[in-house]
Order: structure tokens, then C-alpha cells, then sequence
């Protein structure tokens, strides 16, 4: 009876953990929450060791295939404790001798495979029934396995794609404000800000269906999404608040794209965004627009504009931390784009 339960609560776990990780979005069942916080504490001690981001780049893929192979290793041990409640009842087909443990873990393994039932036979109504439970299991398991992971792959392509989009805008928040408040390209920038926050919607609803899409690092600046997403807000708020009152812009695509971008921040804030620090970016100075010729307001009215936008800010540069980059990074004022 004991064999039993335990192989009982083991399948049930583990189904459990697939079935809220496959198919809900409501994100990752709790044996995938767990190797999920585990790959970004292991990137995380891995980046400060070697101070580069070159050991983070597989993490994504690797949490991928440890998480199927634990999803098969937990079923194959959920019905071999199952079958292990009926050793005689499982015997060899040529001698009719009951099976040992090392040969039960055998017949398991063929049979959530589909292959077949290899030497082996069950001898009982009961063993027979999970024999084609456990292959019909294994099946579906492979299959939720692999549809698991295209959508992933996908979402990860999708967020470089955004982030490169974002990137074009401008390598600095301040040069999005320079091309914002040129009038030549006011048209074709409310464009792409329509356009970001349609894609920015895809990426925050897949990064809440899959959380395991915060282990897909980037090398370089220009398509990690977190980093631009940070970028685009902080010069969006510029162009909202750090202008000269006859210079702001006052367009819906701005202030629906600020919308968009909070709502980003609350899917990834749960287990990304921690708050560790109390102390928010530095606002932007007028100083690093030496040359450019934008209205900004002093450094004072700045600081007192930008003083609303203090939790949010908190939460972006957080953001950024959590793709293990910088504030300097965000403003442009970081040595190269290389590996860090």
C-alpha cells in the first residue's frame, strides 16, 4: 500500500507541475518555479565570478532540458513505485520469473517510451491497466514537453526582435527625444511607438505564461529587451515631463506605451523586479545634452519632475539589474557594446 501512495503522489505532482506549466497561463507549476529560481541564482553567482556574460547565454536552454528530464525522471519513478506495489505480478517472458527492481525500472522505461513492453509482461488486470496508463502517460508527457518549448524558443525571439526595434530609435534616451522632437519624423516615430506597444503586450503576456523566457541573456545591449525597455520609458518620460512646457509632446502613443510599459513592469516585477535598493536612477542632466539642442528643463526642475516617477524608476533600473546591466548603460554612457 505504501508503494502505491508514494508512486500515486509522485504522478500526481508531476502532472500537476505539467499540466499549470503547458497549458495555463498563469505561469510555471511549482517544480518549475523552483528550477526556474534555481538557473537565475546560478547565472547570477556565475556572472559575479567570472564578470562576463558568456556563462549566462545558455542558462535558458539548459533550464529547458532540466526541466523535461526531471519532468520524465519524477514519471518514470512515480510508476515504478506503482508497479513495485505488485512484484509478482510482473514477470519475465521467457521464464516467468518475477521481475527484479533493476528489471521493473527497465519495463518502465520501455513502456513510457511506447516502445513496447520489452521481456517483460504483467500477469494481473491491474498491472495490465497501468501499462497502457503509463505508456499513454509517457506519450503525452513528451508531447506537452515539446510544445513547451517551441513557444519558448519563439518568445525569445520575439523579445530580441523588440528589443532591436526599440534600439533603433536611438541609442541614448536623449537621442529618442532628439528624433521625437524633430518634425520630419514625428509621423514615422508615433509609428513605431504604436507598433512597440503591440509587441511589448505579446511579450508581457508571454513572459507571464513563461517565466523560464528571463533566462534568455543576450550578449549585446541592443537586444535585450529589459534594458530597452528601460531606455524607451526613460526617454518617454523626457519627452512627457523633462521638456520645456512648449516642447512637450502630447500624444496618445506616448502616454498609451507608458501604460503598456507599467503593465510589462507588474508581470516581471513578482520574481525579477525585487526591490533591493531604496535609491532610485539619478535623473537625467542637462549636461549630457552638451551639442544636441533639446528644450530641457534645469537640473532642478528636472529632479522635482521626475520625483512621481520614483517607484517606477526603482523598478526599471531593477529590471536592468536583472539582465545584469546598468544604469550606464541605459543613458548610453557605457565604454562599448561588447561582453561585459
Amino acid at each position: 500500500m505504501g508503494w502505491m501512495l508514494s508512486g500515486a503522489l509522485v504522478l500526481s505532482f508531476v502532472m500537476v507541475d505539467v499540466v499549470w506549466t503547458t497549458l495555463t497561463t498563469q505561469g510555471s507549476g511549482p517544480l518549475t518555479t523552483w528550477i526556474t529560481d534555481g538557473s537565475r541564482r546560478l547565472s547570477n553567482g556565475l556572472h559575479r565570478l567570472s564578470g562576463g556574460r558568456a556563462v549566462m547565454l545558455p542558462m535558458g536552454p539548459l533550464t529547458i532540458v532540466t526541466v523535461g528530464v526531471l519532468w520524465l525522471a519524477a514519471l518514470w519513478l512515480g510508476w515504478f513505485l506503482l508497479f513495485s506495489a505488485f512484484p509478482s505480478e510482473l514477470v519475465s517472458g521467457q521464464t516467468g520469473r518475477a521481475a527484479d527492481t533493476v528489471e521493473r525500472i527497465y519495463y518502465v522505461g520501455f513502456t513510457l517510451s511506447t516502445l513496447g513492453v520489452g521481456d517483460y509482461k504483467p500477469t494481473s488486470d491491474i498491472t495490465r491497466l497501468f501499462t497502457v496508463f503509463a505508456s499513454f502517460n509517457g506519450l503525452v508527457i513528451v508531447t506537452l514537453a515539446i510544445t513547451y518549448a517551441l513557444p519558448l524558443v519563439q518568445g525569445a525571439v520575439h523579445r530580441r526582435k523588440l528589443a532591436f526595434t526599440i534600439s533603433l530609435l536611438g541609442k541614448t534616451p536623449l537621442d529618442i527625444v532628439k528624433r521625437a522632437t524633430d518634425a520630419d519624423n514625428r509621423q514615422s516615430f508615433e509609428s513605431t511607438l504604436q507598433t512597440v506597444a503591440n509587441d511589448l503586450i505579446q511579450s508581457s503576456e508571454q513572459r507571464l505564461a513563461y517565466p523560464v523566457l528571463d533566462l534568455f541573456y543576450c550578449r549585446h545591449r541592443r537586444y535585450s529587451l529589459g534594458l530597452q525597455v528601460a531606455k524607451l520609458d526613460e526617454a518617454l518620460s523626457l519627452l512627457a515631463f523633462g521638456l520645456k512646457p512648449g516642447a512637450r509632446l502630447q500624444l496618445n502613443a506616448i502616454s498609451d506605451l507608458q501604460e503598456v510599459i507599467k503593465q510589462y513592469l507588474y508581470r516581471v516585477e513578482s520574481r525579477v523586479c525585487k526591490l533591493d535598493s531604496e535609491t532610485p536612477p539619478v535623473e537625467p542632466s542637462p549636461k549630457y545634452c552638451d551639442g544636441c539642442q533639446l528644450p530641457l528643463l534645469n537640473t532642478k526642475e528636472l529632479e522635482e519632475n521626475f520625483k512621481c516617477m520614483r517607484n517606477r524608476r526603482m523598478h526599471l533600473l531593477q529590471l536592468v539589474h536583472s539582465e545584469r546591466w546598468n544604469w550606464n548603460d541605459v543613458e548610453g554612457r557605457a565604454l562599448d557594446d561588447k561582453m561585459r
